[in-house]
């Protein structure tokens, strides 16, 4: 079977997702945080994560430091918010990429179209979003030993993308190996791949590395022919 990705439309420009609130908060107090946020995710796409400072944010948002740390306390705080956005926004793109492709919503099987999907979607490009997701991810990742929050956000989103593979895999029925071990090594593909890529576009022939990927995984995902 073929992995080779074809023509993708730009998908529609969506309202950023909302920022993660408390429960009481005002609605003054949403908008703010809001704003924050959207001034740190902007900074970030069009400066990089190296310049994200609070003096950048409150310059954008017209805030004193005093203002500035009423709503977020630091700037991993901050950090933690921006990730959620753009995982939020990164997913509903997908799974909106995906219902116009005909693959499916999470839980209903179909795993082979849908590794053949998400594949093809990310050799064909990953998307500005998905690059600055991956930096803060690896900024995470350098500091899980020194800030709990990094590491429990990492392993949530994990778990969260494990356990949606992990049951498609599962109502595929097709392969005697644990579920989760399946998703896992999905995963791992995913982010090893992605990685490459984000380093060296031209690491390698994408074509070539997709159909070798689905044709390592096609005997697990489909059974013996």
């Amino acid at each position: 079977m073929s992995l080779r990705p074809g023509p993708r439309k730009a998908p529609p420009r969506r309202r950023p997702a909302a920022v993660t609130t408390e429960p009481g908060e005002s609605a003054t107090v949403r908008k703010r945080r809001d704003e924050i946020v959207s001034a740190a995710t902007d900074i970030i796409a069009t400066e990089g994560l190296h310049k994200l400072s609070l003096a950048r944010i409150e310059q954008r948002v017209k805030m004193s430091r005093g203002q500035l740390t009423y709503y977020f306390r630091k700037k991993e705080h901050i950090l933690l918010a921006v990730f959620d956005r753009m995982l939020l926004r990164m997913i509903a793109e997908a799974m909106a990429d995906g219902e116009r492709a005909g693959v499916g919503a999470p839980g209903d099987g179909r795993v082979v179209d849908k590794f053949r999907y998400g594949m093809g979607r990310m050799m064909a490009s990953g998307g500005a979003d998905a690059a600055d997701l991956r930096a803060l991810v690896h900024t995470f990742l350098a500091q899980v030993q020194h800030e709990p929050d990094y590491r429990r956000k990492l392993a949530e989103a994990n778990a969260g993308w494990r356990d949606h593979v992990a049951t498609d895999v599962a109502a595929t029925g097709t392969t005697a190996a644990p579920p989760r071990a399946v998703a896992s090594v999905v995963m791992a593909l995913f982010q090893g791949l992605g990685d490459q890529l984000a380093v060296d576009p031209d690491a390698f022939d994408r074509t070539a590395v997709a159909e070798l990927c689905f044709h390592l995984l096609g005997t697990l995902f489909e059974g013996p022919s």
